[in-house]
């Protein structure tokens, strides 16, 4: 009996493609990888020649092209679509008022040629015409680099129009002439005033521009469908709203990350990047490199920092302080000493003399001292992370006579580590720390108490069980173990106040303090077991913060919790002679207020959120960090961490305030020569219009004095 035929699957012809039984094949081609089976000569010809379509070596696995997967940002982009504003933009504009600049010094030029040509009657009429009309068309320009409203920017135009009329009534046709000069004279510089302003104000100009761009137009929300998102106008966002900032771009608002986290450039001009991750607070402007973070809009529209350092000075009206009750008595009541000194120089030197007084008294020159470095200041803060939260906040930083400065977080790096610990007694020192970083869990958020809970973990010593964690604000913590045996962890005095007693550890403690370490005491059950040296290094920058806040000259004083050995002994290292310490929480409070008691304007700097009953307590409080709270609208945010940068913001203060009160002693002269002057007539309109020009032109130069001073004496923190 024969065997039966195996079953062999058909093998495609590698030439042709067509199904190939094996063992009826008459061509077949053996190759390295195995035998090939063809239908024919024709095919196997093909196949010899290389035309071998359904023989393909599939490609390997490194071969294979790699599919590129778009990541997350990328999605988003894909996913956002843009969402029309919904109102149009207004077609407001003073173009009809645009080129009266251009008209009035044309006039007043005009006016001058016309009286070139000769002595003529009929021309000495028609150029007082001309310096009227020159004088109307003034009046008709805003002004608003100075911000002057419409009583003020008629005094000189007023003060053209009695000169004009003080010309043509003279009998004396070349003093009439010799009038007319003098008038249309001062009309070309009261023309041009507008042009000065605008130049001399140009850097002023262009680093308000420089922020304002840093602010993005457009914002990426979530949309209803929670795969999509829309792009909508920023200046619609209101406080609530989240919004998504993928890398490479700016964040809309100000606002707290609430979700993903990612590097990002803290402020305009920041030189370095800092990570950002659920709830740190974030400035509209802010730049993310890398990452992407939705964002809980806080501050929207012009109530964002940038902005708010941008119109710094047209706030000031809302607050009380000196200058700023000053520039609206100028805006709103100078009239009340105007009008009756202009009538007087009219009955006592004619209108030669009221028009002297009108075109030469600085009213708009007192405007910008109290402006212009208010403005600079602001600008050059904000270019540098520093904000001020309010003009007042700006002035009164200028007065500063006491900077008190919190050591922890402020002139100290805010992070400390376990440099050291000495096992006193005969219990086992990994119970002793693992005992310890439990109890420490109540006060989880101190520095002190993380360093000592990650030293246990890096030490491989797991937390034990305990309850009845409590906090001693100041002091420490206490707690007490499963079997009810009780834990102390803390400062001496925390123990003595527990009956513990510290006197086995009086002389390692004294070792600690004499390092500049801080000394951590641990008890348990009613035994001394453990001492711990920890170390918080001080800010790279601590040593120059606290010589350049006494050189404003403003007196220094540190406060801090620790133990005063150990603060004295920073305190030497920072060149600092004044020292409060040890001080619970509240009596740093009292302290501080003991201070704008005797001391004068105070200022506080220390961190935002866990120092703010301190910096309440303070005329200027000063923060280190950005939490955006309501204390930081009547003080100064340092967005930069930087204690640097808190005592340059003092800096910029005082400078702003020198600044203005040159400025206003300046107009006070100009404005007692113009008096004297037009009162005894040794000065003419012309003079006392070139006078007033000057006095503006000084005035306005002190903002670019003050950004080019600001420059050279705050650099930007590398």
């Amino acid at each position: 009996m024969r065997p039966a035929r195996p079953q062999v699957p058909p093998k495609p012809c590698p030439a042709c493609g067509r199904d190939v039984d094996p063992l009826r094949a008459s061509q077949v081609v053996w190759l390295e990888d195995g035998a090939r089976f063809l239908c024919g000569g024709e095919c196997k010809g093909r196949f010899l020649r290389g035309e071998r379509d359904f023989d393909a070596t599939p490609p390997r696995p490194e071969e294979r092209p790699r599919v590129e997967r778009p990541s997350i940002p990328d999605l988003v982009r894909e996913a956002t679509v843009m969402r029309e504003a919904d109102d149009a933009a207004d077609g407001e504009g003073a173009h009809g008022r645009q080129y009266d600049p251009i008209i009035s010094t044309g006039l007043a030029f005009v006016a001058l040629g016309l009286l070139f040509l000769g002595p003529s009657l009929e021309l000495g009429w028609l150029a007082a015409f001309l310096i009227v009309l020159c004088a109307a068309v003034n009046a008709r320009i805003p002004l608003t680099i100075i911000r002057a409203n419409q009583s003020l920017r008629i005094v000189a135009p007023l003060g053209l129009a009695l000169a004009a009329a003080a010309g043509v009534l003279n009998d004396d046709p070349d003093a009439q002439r010799w009038s007319l000069f003098g008038a249309a004279g001062a009309a070309v510089a009261v023309s041009i005033r507008n042009w000065v302003h605008s130049s001399l104000f140009s850097p002023l100009r262009a680093a308000a521009l420089e922020l304002r761009e840093t602010l993005p137009s457009n914002a990426r929300v979530p949309a209803r469908d929670p795969l999509a998102y829309e792009e909508v106008p920023a200046d619609s966002l209101r406080p609530g709203d989240l919004v998504v900032v993928l890398e490479e771009e700016l964040a809309p608002a100000d606002g707290v990350v609430e979700e993903g986290s990612g590097l990002a450039l803290r402020y305009p001009k920041a030189a370095h990047s800092r990570p950002y991750t659920e709830g740190d607070f974030i400035l509209a402007g802010t730049r993310m490199l890398e990452g992407a973070v939705t964002i809980r809009v806080r501050r929207t529209g012009r109530e964002r920092g940038i902005l708010r350092a941008i119109e710094l000075g047209r706030r000031k009206r809302q607050d009380r302080a000196v200058t700023s009750r000053l520039r609206f008595a100028v805006t709103q009541w100078s009239w009340l000493a105007l009008a009756p000194a202009a009538i007087a120089a009219l009955a006592w030197a004619g209108p030669a003399g009221a028009a002297t007084l009108l075109l030469g008294i600085p009213v708009l020159a007192l405007l910008a001292s109290l402006d212009v470095p208010l403005d600079a200041g602001a600008l050059a803060s904000a270019r540098r992370g520093m904000f001020f939260g309010s003009s007042r906040a700006l002035r009164r930083a200028g007065r500063t006579g006491t900077t008190a400065i919190l050591l922890r977080g402020a002139l100290t790096a805010g992070e400390p580590i376990v440099q050291q610990v000495h096992p006193l007694g005969s219990a086992d020192l990994g119970r002793v720390l693992a005992l310890a970083a439990a109890a420490e869990k109540a006060a989880e958020d101190h520095p002190i108490a993380r360093a000592i809970r990650r030293y246990a973990k890096e030490e491989g010593h797991l937390e034990a069980a305990v309850r009845k964690e409590r906090l001693h604000a100041g002091l420490g913590v206490t707690a007490v173990t499963s079997h009810g045996i009780p834990v102390v962890v803390g400062r001496r005095q925390l123990l003595l106040d527990e009956g513990i007693s510290v006197a086995t550890a009086d002389s390692d403690a004294a070792h600690i303090e004499n390092e500049g370490l801080t000394p951590i005491f641990i008890a348990i059950d009613g035994q001394l077991e453990a001492l711990v040296a920890i170390l918080d290094p001080t800010h790279v920058g601590a040593r120059d913060a606290v010589q350049r806040i006494a050189d404003l000259p403003c007196e220094v004083v540190i406060l801090s919790g620790d133990d005063r050995r150990t603060v004295e002994r920073i305190a030497t290292q920072l060149g600092a002679p004044s020292v409060k310490a040890p001080l619970l929480p509240h009596e740093r409070v009292t302290e501080v207020r003991a201070l704008r008691e005797t001391g004068g304007v105070t200022a506080t700097i220390g961190r935002g959120g866990e120092d703010d009953t301190v910096l309440a307590a303070a005329d200027v409080p000063i923060s280190l960090r950005l939490v955006g709270s309501a204390l930081e609208d009547r003080g100064v945010v340092i967005a930069s961490h930087d204690v640097r940068d808190a005592a340059g913001a003092l800096w910029v203060a005082r400078a702003v305030r020198r600044a203005t009160w040159r400025s206003i002693g300046a107009c006070a002269l100009a404005a007692a020569l113009v008096v004297l002057g037009a009162a005894f007539g040794w000065m003419t309109p012309l003079i006392g219009a070139l006078c007033s020009l000057t006095t503006d032109a000084w005035t306005l130069r002190a903002g670019s004095r003050l950004l080019r001073r600001v420059d050279l004496r705050v650099p930007m923190q590398q």
